[in-house]
């Protein structure tokens, strides 16, 4: 009798030699269609190591006498068909590291690949993540969403913690696309104003709504680059900032009391809430209302659009969710990124897994679309051919 593991390794190698043999026996038809049809003479074959999603394979790639046949089952020089590579970069981008993708290959394949073997296989990815990163964006956005996350990246004398910004935007339709990413040592508004004349270059020229937490002089940042875009300041971030200021016993009614303001069916139901709210508390943490009151005019702008829109309007929680995701992935590796390219590599697979889900648009923009071209156009008015008297 056999253990699993026995088993196993029969089963791998069964599946191995058909797949050879298969390989092997389409290389031969594809050049006998070849000569049929080009003319020319076999001239023996020549040995060649495959490695496959099943193991890695021995053939004879048969030649001709010319020199003429290529086959199309791999390219002139390649050791290993696409779909092992697109395999590791897919275990890259959902957070193993690529010691562990190595291990992983290894008890598929039934030989370890090393270290620098995966990373020169994602590698094969930077030149699509600088186009990734260059590419035109849409001119119009309807909101369009700014946070940042830290990882820890090994430099010249030792690990240190950098901001990773993040850029995601919705059009007009309700399509959702990760706009860019960007490494720098720390966050500040001076970093996200030259962000946004980047995109100004690439081609995004109209936005309604910035959504973003209360850094200072984001708002300030925003308006010189989008002077007709409005700010919102993301209500979960200034309430969990209110809640670390509260004593634990008053948090679970602090909280209620919050959540009545930012959930309220209307501006002026939501400024009754306000009201409620400072009376109870305003003598108990003055700093925390003060800091509400001085800040309700970036904290309601979303009840200027659509309803069907509050949702995303209200919070960042959209790119909080990517973020997260992103997190998945840094948190085998943050400890010892070598440069931005590993960074930017698995920025951009997680934009590639994402871009796969975001192919729905999200819900409400339909019934919101008359409602935001009337706000374009008032923002943004299409300018009109002027004629000159003679």
């Amino acid at each position: 009798m056999f253990d699993r593991g026995e088993l196993e390794t029969l089963l791998r190698e069964a599946v191995r030699e058909v797949v050879a043999e298969e390989l092997q026996a389409l290389l031969f038809l594809e050049r006998e269609a070849f000569i049929q049809e080009n003319g020319g003479r076999k001239n023996g074959t020549y040995p060649r190591r495959l490695e496959t999603p099943f193991g890695q394979v021995q053939l004879r790639v048969p030649r001709d006498r010319q020199g003429r046949f290529k086959p199309s089952l791999f390219a002139p020089y390649a050791r290993r068909t696409v779909d092992l590579a697109d395999l590791v970069l897919v275990l890259y981008a959902v957070g193993v590291s690529s010691r562990k993708v190595g291990e992983v290959m290894g008890h598929l394949l039934g030989h370890r690949y090393s270290h620098s073997t995966v990373s020169r296989i994602t590698d094969l990815v930077l030149e699509r993540v600088e186009a990734f990163r260059t590419r035109s964006l849409r001119k119009r956005y309807a909101i369009v969403y700014l946070d940042c996350l830290f990882v820890k990246v090994l430099r010249e004398g030792g690990i240190r913690k950098e901001a990773v910004y993040v850029v995601l935007g919705i059009d007009p339709e309700g399509r959702r696309e990760v706009l860019g990413f960007y490494l720098f040592p720390n966050e500040s508004a001076a970093v996200w104003q030259e962000i946004l004349r980047d995109l100004w270059k690439r081609g995004m020229r109209e936005v309604l709504v910035f959504v973003s937490d209360g850094l200072p002089g984001m708002e300030e940042a925003i308006r010189r680059v989008y002077p007709n875009a409005e700010w919102q300041q993301c209500l979960l971030h200034k309430m969990r900032n209110t809640l670390a200021k509260v004593r634990r016993e008053d948090r679970g009614a602090v909280a209620w009391g919050l959540r009545q303001i930012y959930l309220a069916d209307s501006q002026k139901e939501a400024e009754g809430a306000w009201r409620r709210f400072r009376a109870r508390w305003e003598r108990k943490y003055p700093e925390a209302v003060r800091a509400w009151e001085e800040e309700l005019d970036s904290l309601f702008v979303f009840f200027r659009y659509p309803k069907a829109l509050w949702t995303y309007l209200r919070s960042t929680n959209l790119l909080e969710r990517f973020i997260r995701e992103l997190r998945r992935g840094t948190k085998v590796r943050d400890y010892k990124f070598p440069k931005p390219d590993a960074i930017y590599k698995l920025l951009y697979l997680e934009c590639e897994r994402q871009g796969i889900k975001w192919e729905r648009r999200l819900k409400g923009f339909a019934e919101a679309q008359e409602e935001l071209n009337r706000l374009f156009e008032e923002r943004y008015p299409t300018p009109q051919n002027v004629t000159q008297n003679s």
